[in-house]
């Protein structure tokens, strides 16, 4: 079959086709979140091997937004959406993905005590005890020239029978500014991994007489 359309047709056609493509990626770059959150695991054990919990998450956050007004400003918009890698013990990290809160904290803390040998169910099964991480807070903002992070959340376990045992951990971090943003992410880093890390299974395992 001929074709009859104008050369010029043909060239706005593939124009139109470029200037879309590029809009649609400079659409989905500005999704990307500019917070990077690395994780730091502990030291693998055996402490917990064969045990089992079911792991929930539940956010309880009176605002849902990461960043504060200082931080919006430096960051040039807010995201609540970060982007985590995991590293190994004196490692560096590699990249996993971009979670919301909730499903950060669920990957850092099933890592976790994946590390101790328990084997982290993804809901509530007959015979294995409930954990339920209840989060409070988890915010960054910049005042002045000072980062200041925050992460709180209650962990807490329900046996048989209905024996409960809690814990509460809170955490408050602060970290001077230099150029860029990248003391932001180191601060968050190492306060979430010490935020995660500080959940002691096993103590409210022995609490529950589990």
């Amino acid at each position: 079959m001929k074709n009859n359309r104008h050369p010029f047709a043909i060239v706005m056609t593939n124009g139109l086709s470029a200037l879309l493509m590029l809009l649609v990626m400079s659409s989905c770059a500005t999704t990307i979140p500019e917070l990077q959150v690395q994780y730091r695991l502990p030291t693998p054990s055996d402490t917990l091997q064969g045990r089992a919990v079911a792991l929930t998450i539940e956010d309880r956050r009176t605002t849902q937004s990461i960043l504060g007004r200082g931080a919006i400003k430096e960051f040039g918009g807010s995201s609540n959406s970060v982007a985590l890698s995991v590293a190994e013990p004196n490692q560096n990290g590699s990249s996993i993905g971009i979670f919301q809160v909730t499903s950060l904290m669920r990957e850092a803390i099933k890592r976790n005590l994946e590390r101790s040998g328990v084997k982290v169910l993804p809901d509530r099964a007959a015979g294995a005890p409930s954990l339920v991480i209840v989060l409070k807070e988890f915010s960054l903002d910049l005042v002045g020239r000072e980062w200041t992070a925050r992460i709180s959340y209650d962990a807490r376990l329900t046996g048989e029978g209905g024996a409960v045992a809690t814990q509460s951990i809170n955490g408050k971090a602060e970290r001077y500014k230099v150029i860029g943003r990248d003391s932001a992410d180191t601060l968050m880093g190492e306060i979430f991994t010490d935020m995660v890390n500080s959940l002691n299974l096993a103590r409210l395992l022995e609490q529950t007489g589990l």
